[in-house]
């Protein structure tokens, strides 16, 4: 009987392993109460809420679509180098300004079509220069004939005014005889 009865050294292992009041009551205040499954029973999804989660949830094809349609890091660099950056910007800027200050305005411009009116015009006169050489030469030629008709004639005049010279001293030496 003696060796089926347990020593103190038997008892204080089994006490050192033995749950204290104090462990049970720290245990009591850790552990869920009926209250307290209640309530997370009913918070808890149905099937008919799970059902309704999985049909609105995204499948393998969606996101896979998804991931076709979805650009790139290689996409997102490429579109970031063709990019204008802002330097570029600031010297697009200036372009414009510089433009905008050297283009005609509608004041600038409004003369446009008398000046194309003026230009049509002047080719026109342009055109008609040949005939009007022509012309030109024509009537230096006639006035040189003109000229050289009146030379001629000047000299028939001035033997006729040297011949009535002439005829008047004869005249004159006959009525002094």
């Amino acid at each position: 009987m003696e060796q089926r009865m347990a020593t103190k050294d038997d008892l204080n292992s089994i006490e050192q392993r033995m749950a204290t009041k104090d462990d049970l009551n720290s245990i009591e205040q850790r552990m869920a109460t009926k209250d307290d499954l209640n309530s997370i029973e009913q918070r808890m999804a149905t099937k008919d809420d799970l059902n309704s989660i999985e049909q609105r949830m995204a499948t393998k094809d969606d996101l896979n679509s998804i991931e076709q349609r979805m650009a790139t890091k290689d996409d997102l660099n490429s579109i970031e180098r063709r990019m204008a950056t802002k330097d570029d910007m600031v010297a697009m800027e200036k372009r414009i300004e510089h433009i905008e200050q050297t283009m005609a305005t509608k004041e600038d411009i409004k003369d446009i079509p008398f000046i194309k009116q003026a230009v049509l015009e002047m080719q026109e006169t342009v055109k008609e220069i040949p005939t009007i050489k022509q012309t030109l030469a024509e009537a230096l030629q006639k006035l040189d004939d003109v000229i050289a008709s009146q030379a001629r004639q000047e000299l028939v005049l001035q033997s006729l005014a040297f011949r009535s010279l002439e005829h008047e001293n004869a005249i004159r030496a006959l009525k002094a005889k």
